[in-house]
């Protein structure tokens, strides 16, 4: 898979590029209610979810599917698998996890109705951070592509079929003092999702005409109640 592909190449780099999921984690897990002992982490990078949590737990599982990632994330079970393969959760039943957290990874899914759907075979006590497709918007429409992530609307209407949650949306902004660095920040990020979206000529279009010093980010927040 391209994403995963992209996290392993620049695993090592990737601590210093997760500034927006350091503070998209930090609020998520800061805004949990609902706190669970026996915790699942989909797509757990190299661990702000686990660097967040301050209450008493008794077993925190990162999964990741990227074997590079997990070894950048503090020690704790860990589990290599694919969270939109049935297979990944299979091998968490066992656990008996109580809380599925996901941060800043679940936009990566090639089918939400799936993954929800298998999440909830273990549990239905969630908390989730996606990012929409209004993430790097500018840049999309500059370049004349579609967003290759979710809308808004359509994750929103995903979980609400699925959990009974409270929602937040929330932007950001990640400022930079020229547009090649900004570039370079979605490369190394994993924000992109892993796949190369810009031909030479759109991102020299892009690099010439980009109106603003930083990016956009949206996400959507949902915690169970």
């Amino acid at each position: 898979m391209k994403h995963i592909a992209q996290f392993d190449r620049f695993a090592n780099e990737y601590r210093r590029y997760k500034l927006i999921q350091s503070r998209v984690a930090k609020h998520l897990i800061s805004n949990i209610s609902k706190k669970g002992r026996r915790i699942l982490d989909l797509g757990a990078g190299s661990g702000e979810v686990y660097e967040n949590i301050a209450w008493p737990i008794e077993l925190f599982v990162a999964a990741d599917a990227s074997e590079e990632m997990l070894s950048l994330h503090p020690p704790c079970q860990k589990i290599l698998c694919d969270f939109d393969d049935k297979v990944c959760f299979e091998k968490i039943k066992p656990l008996k996890i109580d809380q599925v957290i996901a941060a800043s990874s679940l936009q990566w899914s090639k089918d939400l109705d799936k993954l929800f759907t298998n999440i909830l075979t273990i549990t239905s006590n969630v908390a989730f951070a996606i990012f929409t497709a209004k993430t790097f918007k500018t840049i999309h429409d500059l370049a004349g592509i579609k967003s290759p992530i979710y809308k808004k609307e359509e994750i929103i209407e995903k979980i609400n079929e699925k959990f009974s949650v409270r929602f937040e949306v929330r932007e950001y902004k990640l400022f930079f003092s020229e547009p090649i660095e900004m570039f370079r920040y979605i490369k190394r990020s994993g924000v992109s999702r892993g796949e190369k979206l810009l031909s030479y000529r759109q991102m020299k279009r892009v690099i010439e005409e980009y109106p603003y010093p930083y990016l956009e980010f949206e996400v959507v927040f949902a915690w169970s109640e």
